[in-house]
């Protein structure tokens, strides 16, 4: 059995990663999870993840700038999942690199297919 594709998830709430990371591993994926900017993107040095789900609203960085680098310096598909709803966010958000922009709350019934 091969593994599934790798997902990296950066969001600062525990709850939210927890269920992310169920719902993928459920869904076949592998997940790997970050509560903080500062070390998804030290993994990221040594890991190549398929795809990362990035929420904007971080503790010890600028979601939309982190976004941008790492679209600067990746081809990893990027799905934001962020509270922040106005179409301006969203216009921002896909503009600097992401590829799909998910509000909160959300199903992840979504994401997961989102991600396929």
């Amino acid at each position: 059995m091969t593994a599934g594709p790798l997902i990296s998830v950066l969001d600062d709430t525990p709850e939210i990663r927890s269920i992310l990371t169920d719902a993928l591993e459920q869904a076949g994926f592998r997940v790997r999870s970050f509560g903080r900017a500062a070390d998804f993107e030290q993994a990221c040095k040594s890991m190549s993840p398929d795809a990362c789900i990035i929420d904007l609203g971080l503790p010890d960085s600028d979601g939309l700038a982190l976004v941008h680098r790492f679209a600067s310096q990746s081809n990893t598909p990027i799905l934001i999942i962020s509270g922040r709803s106005r179409t301006q966010d969203k216009i921002v958000g896909l503009e600097l690199g992401a590829d799909d922009y998910i509000i909160k709350p959300f199903e992840v019934e979504e994401v997961i297919a989102r991600l396929r």
